[in-house]
């Protein structure tokens, strides 16, 4: 029976059982696309990944993510957390991630790694109104920021929200979600596709004095709405976002996954130029929880 290496890591975690839960397979060549899914399935993370061999191409690892349901072309944790096990064995401070979107390149510093995303687009507008959706009232939301479609890879809709009070009290509705995601073609009812848009709210109010923001992430996923305890990929957005309507410099640390009782720690820096070009890197720390040997 062969066997293939595998590695459990806590990503944005200040300490171990913190932060987003991350399995990491190694020199999964032999694996079938199939039998990848099967295996995320069975972890049933958020995402798990996939190192295909310890050789690189291209100067970067192929790597592959895939939720329980579908595979997707980014992910914020899970870049980090692959290159923290390749940065272990390769005792190497840059990694470069071949992904679905490209190549990511990540850089270790001291103990933390960022990634470095590129130029993010911008899409539709959304008025208050969202607000049903969210079970909040629209007053609550903050009428000095836009409600905007925000990509780097994966879409997000980034709300604004005047207070922590108000973000606590977020509920949705999964068929009125559904409906609403399907109305305004946001939804693709090819699971395999992995694109429908996810929920990415933050306020200025925190749990700590420590940080700038905390932020809130819900995605519509086989019939249900669930929760993220730290997404990269949509704070990769929300720094975008800040740098178009905020300042055009910006290093904030972002609090999530405290309403799950997983407290993350998410750092977000760049700026944007003259020439409208975004700067955007995403960081924080790694922390290894288990390791051992998958039976394939």
């Amino acid at each position: 029976m062969k066997q293939i290496t595998f590695h459990i890591v806590d990503v944005f975690a200040e300490e171990k059982y913190q932060g987003n839960q991350l399995a990491v397979f190694e020199n999964t060549g032999i694996l079938s696309e199939e039998k990848m899914l099967q295996i995320a399935r069975e972890i049933n993370f958020q995402e798990t990944t996939f190192i295909i061999s310890d050789e690189k191409k291209n100067g970067g690892f192929d790597v592959r993510i895939f939720t329980p349901e579908y595979e997707v072309p980014f992910a914020g944790h899970p870049t980090l957390g692959t290159a923290y096990i390749l940065a272990k064995k390769t005792l190497q401070d840059k990694i470069t991630l071949n992904l679905k979107v490209g190549q990511v390149p990540v850089i270790r510093e001291a103990d933390s790694l960022w990634l470095k995303i590129s130029n993010p687009f911008f899409g539709k507008q959304f008025d208050t109104s969202i607000a049903s959706i969210l079970g909040l009232e629209q007053s609550v939301l903050d009428q000095n920021m836009p409600i905007q479609l925000v990509s780097t890879g994966l879409p997000y809709l980034i709300i604004a929200v005047r207070n922590l009070e108000a973000i606590k009290q977020v509920k949705f509705q999964e068929e009125t979600v559904k409906n609403w995601l399907i109305k305004h073609q946001l939804f693709k009812t090819n699971a395999t596709d992995g694109l429908t848009t996810a929920f990415f709210l933050y306020t200025r109010e925190t749990e700590s004095t420590d940080n700038q923001l905390h932020a809130r992430m819900f995605c519509y996923e086989n019939d249900k709405v669930v929760e993220d305890a730290a997404t990269g990929s949509a704070n990769a957005c929300l720094l975008a976002y800040l740098l178009q309507y905020e300042s055009d410099k910006i290093n904030y640390r972002v609090e999530q996954g405290y309403e799950m009782n997983r407290p993350s720690l998410i750092r977000i820096r760049g700026e944007i130029n003259a020439q409208n070009d975004f700067n955007l890197e995403v960081g924080g720390k790694v922390k290894v929880v288990a390791e051992g040997k998958w039976f394939v």
